[in-house]
């Protein structure tokens, strides 16, 4: 992200009264929206994205993780004049992810066969396969394990793959060193099934010009609460609301 995108998105962040995540480039969520509903607080992720022209951009290297949060997230589409100093806001789209599904079923149905092939492939590998990567032997120790899969997983799931002891010392069996070398296979693969940056396109953000889903001054942080009270009482259990556990 350029240091004029970054500011533009502090920026919408800061007129609809959105908690900015300053983590949000590792953590894959942007900013929070917190709200009552029917008494209780819960929260949405909110995807900020601005722009200059008539589509946005996304990320590079889309992949289905990339998916998967999108369809749990509201979005705050902000488009800019073109003034290279300062652009101005103009206006706001306030995006719930429903109003979103269409263009993110397009992207995932592009990535859809090479992630089942990724899948597919991995699935087939067998003991003989473990044994030409890693050599043979009865059992593998963690740092077998770690050399094979490295930062993929956290110090907790490396600890959780020791299912088998040897004179007394924790170690990895063949069978669950297959299913670990499966999964470091299945994400090389996944990687190469992505996009690099596909927008939201034109005609999917024209179909919400002049609807409620469009924002203008001075009610930006009201509009994007009533959008997403609204949205919250027609998909009550739709997993972008996040509801506190009492």
């Amino acid at each position: 992200m350029t240091v004029q995108d970054d500011e533009r998105e502090r920026e919408l962040v800061r007129t609809f009264n959105l908690a900015w995540d300053p983590g949000h480039q590792r953590a894959g969520v942007d900013a929070l929206l917190a709200l009552q509903l029917d008494g209780r607080p819960c929260q949405f992720e909110v995807e900020v994205k601005s722009s200059t022209g008539s589509t946005v951009s996304t990320a590079r290297d889309v992949g289905i993780e990339h998916i998967r949060k999108w369809r749990r997230k509201l979005f705050v589409i902000g488009f800019y004049s073109k003034e290279p100093r300062r652009p101005e806001l103009q206006r706001c789209l306030c995006l719930t992810p429903l109003d979103m599904e269409p263009w993110i079923a397009s992207v995932e149905s592009k990535i859809a066969i090479d992630y089942a092939l990724a899948f597919m492939a991995a699935r087939k590998l067998e003991l003989s396969d473990l044994f030409q990567v890693c050599g043979e032997q009865p059992t593998y120790s963690l740092e077998d394990a770690k050399r094979l899969h490295k930062s993929q997983w956290t110090a907790k799931q490396y600890l959780e793959a020791l299912d088998t002891r040897v004179k007394g010392k924790p170690r990895i069996s063949q069978a669950r060193m297959l299913d670990i070398l499966k999964l470091r296979a299945r994400y090389i693969s996944e990687r190469g099934a992505t996009l690099n940056n596909p927008h939201i396109t034109k005609a999917h953000l024209d179909s919400f010009t002049g609807t409620s889903r469009e924002i203008s001054a001075p009610d930006w942080a009201e509009s994007i609460r009533r959008i997403a009270r609204e949205f919250a009482k027609t998909s009550p259990l739709h997993p972008a609301i996040l509801r506190s556990v009492d």
